[in-house]
């Protein structure tokens, strides 16, 4: 037990740290939302994230899920939900929470203990990647980006492996764990790939060394390995998303730069976020740079130096130069060689702050920093000023790190370290909507929260509701320049076109958040007015009525002539004339697919379906399967029948004596016709064959692992490893 616990103390030493750091995290099991990390009851995440591996996501109105990328870790929500019942108060804690403060410093571990042997540079370059403000303000947010980031220095440490042992399972074993990366967060896996790449430049090159020649081959192949596999592990929503013409121009990629204006060389250099305090974040405003921050690149130069000989040192020293370039962004110097990249590095349009190449510099600083501690170790030991000196010089650089956790252990740092109670009315509504059955959107005024219920069959309907509209000129202009966000929004909702284009849009419900500055804070402040305001508006518009759900504060409106999800007209629907409508039976099976039955119809009508509109959401009619679309083996109703209405949304013309003459349909004795379809989101049938082709990717992977771990046990011996780029 005693040699088991020396062995192994600075393990035992970073858990307990940990431990500390995020107590918050391991002993209160509240919900943690902040930011762009919003919370999701169980019912929704049993309901929606379930179905994550789908190129279209069902929230709000619509859309191609660019980020289905990420599916695997959503889908685990949903999975944890749907089939053990988990909350989502505990469902973030495993696969997010819990993740980031056990494996980033036990991975940074594994990779500086390949290293350098003294187990104090060793315990410093820990602090340095698990404690910079960087990963801090990560954490207050962006949790799948400091996931991915937790898991870079395993990855690292793997490809050297397997550059070093040309051996087959470290390859595949590697590109798993990028698979797994990427799952997290695509953009930090970008990262990761990149500095792979430039290391095995590098490894072929300068490391191998005499052996170029002999090895050539084999280091390119073995070093490819990973690379193709982590391909084929995402060819589930790559390939659909190509066939698409989206993987690599969509509305994410298309961003401008943004952040310019916070950036710059002192910042990158100093690895200090500019919105970090010590306590609470202050969002979009520069914060200066204290002066012992101008330390840390200091020791990591010193480390770069003082190691210059070692060729892996040197490595990570001249990738930390190409961070602290590239997270400065548009700054001086060279300020036109970031939009440059922006524009023509396949990929790079992914960043339109640098923010991200943060994890780049952490990384190397961990590293270089710990070389300095090591040098310091190994050479000032001879007088007592060195003796004392290097303790002095330990000391401050773990002190710097050590203190960033402050607001961590204490919670001043607010967002993801207090926990959240969800109002009792949300709770109240959330009973209110689930318990119906029917299909309907709900809206927020002058903005949603994040507490509101929502799943597959409850959307919260968002302001883009009227982005169609706006920008086709469809409603009557005025001037707004003098108007609040707020005061624009309920002017669009009195229009004389707004009652149509809420009930075209199946929107039932409106809602007024209440005013819990606690828990979801002060959601008005940003929209001009005050709570009130947006209550007396809403009471004086026709076409809502107010009703009781038994909520104390939340106030929700009821539209009573809202549309169906899909229901059919005989004229084409308008937002300038309200219309019968017919609902029609349909039943949801995912995201990508719903199946619809019309009864009786002679004369041709409109099929129309509120999603917002994509031309490859068609309509097939007979017995559908998804596969015989790869093989244009099943037709859907001519493009041509498929048309926007001015809502933004999918209608499609059908005229049945036309369309039951090419396909199959039931005609009745009155000579009328029964039609049966299924409306589908084409691009979801290359998906489904992607899954099939990385699904027997990871079968053969973790297959051929598994053998590999019961034939030679070693190979999972991490911590007792020797090191081997010590003597470079």
């Amino acid at each position: 037990m005693l040699n088991f616990l020396k062995k192994h103390s600075l393990v035992l030493i970073f858990f307990a740290l940990s431990i500390i750091v995020y107590n918050k995290w391991f002993f209160y099991l509240g919900i943690l939302t902040s930011g762009d990390w919003v919370s999701f009851y169980k019912e929704t995440l049993a309901s929606i994230r379930v179905n994550y591996f789908s190129l279209w996501a069902g929230d709000t109105f619509g859309r191609v899920l660019l980020d289905v990328g990420q599916a695997p870790t959503w889908a685990a929500y949903g999975f944890l939900a749907k089939y053990l019942g988990l909350d989502f108060s505990l469902s973030e804690r495993l696969i997010h929470l819990w993740p980031i403060a056990i494996m980033t410093p036990l991975f940074s571990y594994l990779l500086l203990k390949r290293l350098f042997s003294s187990k104090i540079a060793i315990f410093v370059g820990v602090l340095v990647y698990s404690f910079n403000t960087y990963f801090l303000v990560l954490q207050t947010g962006h949790l799948t980006l400091m996931t991915a980031f937790s898991l870079a220095p395993l990855i690292i440490l793997k490809y050297m492996d397997t550059l070093r042992s040309l051996k087959l399972k470290d390859a595949l074993f590697t590109g798993l764990l990028l698979f797994i990366a990427g799952a997290y967060e695509p953009r930090a896996l970008y990262i990761i790939a990149w500095v792979l790449f430039i290391y095995f430049i590098y490894y072929l090159f300068c490391v191998n060394g005499k052996g170029f020649k002999n090895n050539f081959l084999k280091i390119c192949i073995k070093g490819f390995i990973p690379i193709c596999i982590f391909i084929l592990l995402n060819f589930y929503w790559t390939f659909g998303l190509l066939k698409m013409n989206s993987l690599l121009s969509n509305e994410i990629l298309g961003r401008g730069l943004f952040g310019n204006e916070f950036l710059n060389i002192n910042y990158a250099l100093t690895l200090f976020h500019p919105f970090w305090t010590g306590k609470e974040l202050t969002i979009f405003t520069i914060q200066p740079i204290p002066l012992y921050f101008w330390t840390i690149p200091l020791f990591a130069f010193l480390g770069l130096w003082l190691n210059r000989k070692n060729k892996n040192i040197l490595f990570f020293g001249l990738v930390a130069l190409v961070g602290i370039f590239l997270t400065k962004q548009v700054a001086h110097p060279f300020p036109e060689i970031y939009p440059w990249l922006n524009k023509h590095l396949i990929g790079f349009n992914a960043f339109r702050e640098a923010t991200k190449f943060y994890g780049i510099i952490a990384l190397c600083y961990s590293i270089l920093i710990a070389g300095f501690i090591d040098w310091l170790w190994k050479n000032w030991k001879n007088t007592k000023f060195q003796i004392f000196g290097k303790y002095i010089l330990i000391c401050i650089i773990a002190f710097i790190f050590l203190w960033n956790t402050k607001p961590l252990i204490t919670g001043d740092l607010g967002s993801l370290f207090v926990p959240r109670k969800i109002p009792k009315d949300y709770l109240i509504v959330k009973d209110f909507i689930s318990k119906q059955p029917d299909f309907f959107r709900m809206l927020g005024a002058p903005i949603g929260s994040r507490y509101i219920f929502s799943s597959n069959n409850h959307p919260e309907a968002g302001w883009e509701l009227f982005d169609y509209v706006n920008a086709h000129s469809l409603y009557e202009k005025e001037n707004t320049d003098k108007l609040s966000i707020g005061e624009i929004r309920i002017r669009l909702m009195k229009k004389s076109y707004s009652n149509n284009l809420i009930n075209i849009s199946s929107v039932k419900y409106v809602f007024v958040p209440i005013l819990d500055k606690i828990n979801d804070g002060d959601l008005f402040i940003n929209y001009g007015r005050g709570r009130e305001y947006y209550i007396e508006e809403l009471n004086k518009i026709p076409y809502l009525q107010k009703i009781n759900v038994g909520a104390k504060e939340l106030i929700v409106y009821e539209n009573k002539n809202y549309r169906p999800h899909i229901y059919i007209t005989a004229n084409q629907e308008s937002i300038s004339k309200n219309q019968p409508f017919t609902s029609i039976a349909n039943k949801f099976i995912d995201p990508t697919r719903y199946t619809f039955s019309v009864k009786n119809v002679k004369n041709p009508f409109y099929l129309n379906f509120s999603e917002s509109y994509h031309p490859q959401w068609n309509v097939y009619l007979g017995d559908f399967k998804w596969y015989n679309i790869l093989f244009n083996k099943q037709e859907a109703i001519n493009n041509g029948n498929h048309v926007k209405n001015d809502a933004g949304l999918n209608s499609y013309f059908l005229d049945p004596k036309s369309i039951c003459g090419q396909f199959t349909c039931k005609q009745n004795k009155d000579g009328s016709y029964d039609i049966s379809g299924t409306l589908f989101f084409a691009p979801q049938s290359y998906m489904y064959l992607g899954l099939i082709i990385s699904g027997a990717t990871l079968v053969t992977v973790l297959g051929y692992l598994i053998f590999a771990a019961f034939s030679e046990p070693r190979l999972w011996r991490v911590l007792g490893r020797n090191s081997y780029e010590r003597k470079s």
